[in-house]
């Protein structure tokens, strides 16, 4: 599933890497081995828990007592035996409980459309809605919990809630600002544990879209996403930590002058790569001039890759992954941004090359990336682990479910 993956690229993965060294308590030490077997068993077949202490190097003891609570917890399940390679008793497998918790999950990233879906904890779907809209002011935060709450009597057990959003969320969850929908400081994790009394992540959605292409695709543990929709945003994981920066602004690469005599944006400042390289600015200009695609196609891809030539140079990256559109992230562009990219940031001192490709995912990266974000959300919160009682149970205000379905209809 991963390519070229370490056996333990997954244990701590979608931790920040912008925190404060503090020192570490019995409840960081359960926390850590949670994630470090949740990632592997993640990643891997059905294993055996001597293989999954092998795997992470935790003790038998250690991997036995954490398999123990995230059986009882239903994070994971046993799924039969290993194959004897030698006389006794047979060791019992474990993998993903995708039986037993549901996450709702919302992908607010698609201009005009909002898309919904119940996932399992292998960021499958199990079922889904989309909802369109003519305009796109029209998404509020109240038609966003409407949509969620369409789902609920097509879930189990709720785990909790996730929600991809274009634009700059903080630590708390609020919507510091989105320029899709006129956002501004908007609580929205608040909004929906209030709602539903269950956990809600609210995360970028370009983040959201690589932890998708981490988990379910073939990314590795350092590299760099670019999502082209909207607008143009990207999201770097360094050692599997996701760098959010000191103002949870990371990636915003949108408005990066690329031609300051360029179209005016609407930012205010002229030449930004967004009005060069959105996927509606690339199809208006493709449709005012079709024989010109591949040229238009190149002169996108080349300002792509000149925005990301010094990052990668400092870095020392290797891997970047792009979503969008096919009729606009093809092999035309990607070409155009890999030569630009190598031009610019390779050195005589490298031995490889720089690699861009089209994330493997589909056009459900960032459902599915969400959803494993709210996992490990929730494995990572002690308090919110601890929630995870086997009897989950759905929490919500009626009446107030039938006034938001209204705007639904």
């Amino acid at each position: 599933m991963f390519g070229t993956t370490d056996d333990n690229a997954l244990s701590c993965f979608l931790s920040p890497s912008m925190t404060v060294t503090k020192k570490h308590e019995p409840a960081d030490v359960r926390i850590n081995n949670r994630m470090m077997v949740f990632g592997q068993i993640f990643s891997s077949c059905p294993m055996s828990r001597a293989q999954i202490g092998r795997k992470t190097g935790l003790s038998r003891v250690a991997a036995c007592e954490v398999v123990s609570d995230m059986l009882d917890k239903h994070f994971l399940m046993e799924n039969g035996y290993e194959q004897p390679t030698r006389p006794g008793k047979k060791g019992t497998l474990v993998s993903v409980d995708d039986q037993y918790w549901n996450v709702i999950v919302l992908d607010l990233s698609m201009p005009f459309l909002l898309q919904a879906a119940v996932m399992n904890l292998r960021g499958e779907i199990v079922t889904r809605v989309e909802k369109s809209f003519d305009k796109i002011t029209a998404v509020t935060p109240e038609t966003v919990i409407a949509l969620a709450e369409s789902l609920l009597d097509g879930a189990s057990h709720i785990l909790g809630f996730g929600v991809a959003v274009p634009g700059i969320v903080d630590e708390d969850g609020v919507v510091v600002e989105t320029a899709n929908f006129g956002w501004k400081n908007v609580p929205l994790r608040k909004m929906f544990q209030q709602h539903f009394g269950k956990f809600c992540a609210v995360d970028n959605d370009a983040n959201s879209a690589l932890i998708g292409e981490r988990f379910c695709g073939t990314g590795r543990a350092t590299g760099i996403f670019v999502q082209i929709a909207v607008g143009v945003g990207a999201a770097l994981l360094i050692d599997d930590s996701l760098v959010l920066g000191i103002h949870h602004a990371a990636g915003e690469i949108g408005h990066v002058v690329v031609d300051p005599d360029g179209p005016q944006c609407t930012c205010g400042k002229r030449g930004c790569l967004e009005t060069f390289i959105s996927a509606a600015n690339l199809r208006r200009r493709i449709n005012e001039n079709p024989l010109d695609r591949t040229t238009i196609l190149q002169e996108a891809g080349r300002s792509l890759g000149h925005v990301l030539a010094p990052s990668v140079s400092l870095l020392d990256l290797d891997d970047i992954f792009v979503y969008g559109s096919k009729d606009i992230v093809d092999d035309i562009f990607l070409g155009a941004t890999e030569y630009a990219i190598n031009a610019e940031a390779a050195s005589t001192l490298q031995n490889h090359s720089i690699r861009v490709q089209q994330c493997s995912c589909g056009n459900d990266i960032v459902l599915r990336g969400e959803s494993i974000a709210v996992v490990q959300a929730v494995l990572r919160n002690a308090n919110e682990y601890k929630k995870s009682a086997p009897c989950g149970t759905r929490t919500h205000n009626p009446r107030l479910k039938r006034t938001l379905l209204c705007q639904l209809s």
